[in-house]
């Protein structure tokens, strides 16, 4: 579809074609600066725009951090009530255990 020279592209592989490896397919840049050029200029873009994407990047860390804090609070939580939860079954089977004694007793 993209008339870049490859030869007889099985329809089968036509998608893996042009999502993977044409170099003429127009793909989006990978850093989220919204440039959108053929495949076979982005290695020229990715050189020429090394302090725009780290700018971008470091944009992103803050955010990172604040949701792998917010996980890490949402764990510790979730593992104190998991603790509860384990003496609550452990004062269950504590109970069982003396209704069924004093079953067997009586």
């Amino acid at each position: 579809p993209n008339e870049c020279g490859e030869e007889e592209i099985e329809r089968q592989h036509l998608k893996e074609h042009l999502e993977q490896t044409c170099p003429l397919q127009v793909i989006q840049c990978e850093f989220g600066c919204n440039a959108q050029l053929q495949r076979r200029q982005m290695p020229a873009h990715m050189k020429e725009n090394v302090e725009t994407h780290l700018s971008l990047v470091g944009k992103e860390v803050p955010k990172l951090q604040n949701i792998v804090q917010q996980q890490a609070d949402l764990i510790k939580q979730m593992a104190g009530q998991m603790k509860q939860q384990e003496d609550r079954i452990k004062q269950q089977e504590e109970q069982v255990k003396r209704a069924f004694m004093q079953l067997q007793q009586g």
